[in-house]
């Protein structure tokens, strides 16, 4: 969707790709070729590519993009590691730069609705992560809720 309402704009989707995603998605073909083929059915795989790396330590130079996505990845990670992939993320993101972060909300309708076990970020809650983002370099624009997810829209400072 976001390459589809963007005809100038390329894409870069990355992800350590490891065993937990055939336990989620089966094990019908690689997680990267899932995800071209996803991109083949929306026409958009020639403006984007697919990297295996770690999102505490990005393969980019910095200020190599000019926004960022993470879509409930960095609620995996410990506290440690969290700020690793903030700091990671605010380093190769230009200024002025914007960054939306998206992670499960930790909260009791999603704890009722889909377990404990979906609570990545243990008891972090929208404060930890707001103080975190800004350390990290980032101004939050906005901040809200949707059902099981807290989203923060960060700009570089």
């Amino acid at each position: 969707m976001v390459l589809a309402a963007r005809p100038q704009a390329t894409l870069v989707a990355l992800d350590l790709f490891g065993g937990s995603f055939r336990g989620h998605f089966g094990d019908h073909g690689s997680p990267q070729e899932r995800l071209l083929a996803n991109l083949k059915a929306a026409g958009v795989d020639q403006r984007a590519s697919i990297e295996t790396a770690d999102m505490r330590k990005l393969p980019f130079e910095a200020a190599s993009f000019d926004a960022i996505v993470s879509a409930y990845a960095v609620d995996h990670l410990g506290r440690e590691g969290a700020k690793q992939a903030l700091a990671e993320a605010n380093r190769v993101i230009k200024p002025g730069g914007d960054f939306l972060l998206m992670l499960i909300a930790n909260d009791n309708w999603t704890k009722f609705a889909f377990g404990p076990l979906l609570s990545h970020g243990g008891t972090r809650g929208a404060e930890w992560w707001r103080d975190r983002a800004s350390e990290a370099g980032f101004q939050t624009l906005e901040e809200g809720t949707a059902p099981a997810t807290l989203y923060f829209l960060l700009r570089r400072r």
